[in-house]
């Protein structure tokens, strides 16, 4: 059994649904349709032009299988905005977005090993006085329905001035 160390902000059940923004809800059950009684989907399940509506809030994560090493392979325009540059290409540990590597690694391997999701919540300052909140959605996605291959994130932010 996975031992969650960084639990906080984070529900690994459906209940995430009734507190979510309509646009995570959407996006999961996007997700669902595309499982086709399996597990997991594919990468290969997703059209981008069905996504099309998404995709600024699309991030594609994918996990190497000899070395376990995660690599951004798509990061969209919200995400490239919240972090100030765009990680596509490079490694996740060097270029992740959050309080501690440990946490976020502890996001990504609970996808992987677990084979579920995770939906992600926080609140954070920028440099202009401004507030922010986002919201994290991790999927997994598989070739084989066993090896997770793929983390699909999906984010939503919302911007709120500071009082």
């Amino acid at each position: 059994m996975f031992e969650l160390k960084h639990p906080r902000n984070k529900i690994y059940d459906e209940r995430f649904l009734d507190k979510c923004d309509p646009k995570i809800t959407a996006f999961y059950h996007e997700y669902c349709v595309r499982k086709l009684g399996r597990t997991m989907p594919g990468r290969k399940d997703f059209d981008p032009l069905d996504l099309k509506r998404f995709l600024s809030g699309i991030i594609l994560v994918e996990k190497d299988r000899k070395t376990g090493e995660l690599f951004y392979r798509l990061v969209g325009t919200e995400a490239v905005e919240i972090r100030k540059k765009d990680p596509t290409g490079k490694r996740v540990k060097e270029h992740f977005y959050g309080d501690s590597w440990e946490e976020v690694e502890e996001n990504y391997r609970y996808v992987c090993e677990c084979k579920s999701f995770i939906y992600d919540h926080t609140v954070d300052g920028d440099r202009i006085g401004k507030f922010f909140h986002e919201e994290i959605l991790f999927l997994p996605l598989s070739d084989d329905d066993d090896f997770v291959n793929i983390i699909l994130l999906y984010s939503v932010k919302s911007l709120n001035s500071s009082e």
